[in-house]
This record gives structure tokens, C-alpha cells and sequence, in this order.
């Protein structure tokens, strides 16, 4: 999810995966999948910059691993991905 702000100051979570485009004229819009538009006070460039940190925070943890955590503060959240074997596959 990115945080942003609406221009009514309202903080709001969006979820990246969801936005088709991102205008800018003057404001912020970003168009999501349901054709909903929303305008955000974080400019194309925060905007960008926001949905990168998420990728890299995402992925940084590698498969199998959840980003969010068990919601106690400690290690990651970890769940079973099944491994291939390249022997069994011919």
C-alpha cells in the first residue's frame, strides 16, 4: 500500500498494484483499475518514488517471506513455497 494524502489533508492507503495511470494538471490524479480517480498533495515524483521504496521493501525479503510481518514487531512472517526439483522435471 502507499500512504498518501488526499488534498483535504486525509492520509489514505492505496494499493499500488490498483493505479492505471498518473496524471498531473496541476494536481496529482492517479486513475485506478475501477475508473475511480482520486488526487493526492504528493507530487508525480513522490508519488514514483513512494511505489519503488515499496517494490524494494517487497522484495527485499525474497520468496516465500511475508513483508508485513507477524504483527508483533518481530521477524517476518515465513510460509512453505514448494521447491522444484529439476530431476523430477524430466
Amino acid at each position: 500500500m502507499l500512504k498518501l494524502t488526499r488534498l483535504n489533508r486525509q492520509t489514505i492507503g492505496i494499493n499500488a498494484d490498483h493505479i492505471v495511470t498518473i496524471d498531473v494538471s496541476p494536481d496529482t490524479t492517479l486513475r485506478m483499475l475501477g475508473g475511480e480517480t482520486i488526487i493526492v498533495r504528493e507530487s508525480l515524483e513522490e508519488v514514483i518514488d513512494s511505489y519503488v521504496a515499496l517494490r524494494r521493501r517487497v522484495h527485499s525479503f525474497g520468496p516465500g517471506v511475508c513483508p508485513l510481518g507477524r504483527g508483533d514487531g518481530e521477524r517476518p512472517l515465513a510460509f512453505a513455497v514448494p521447491s522444484r526439483d529439476p530431476e523430477e522435471e524430466s
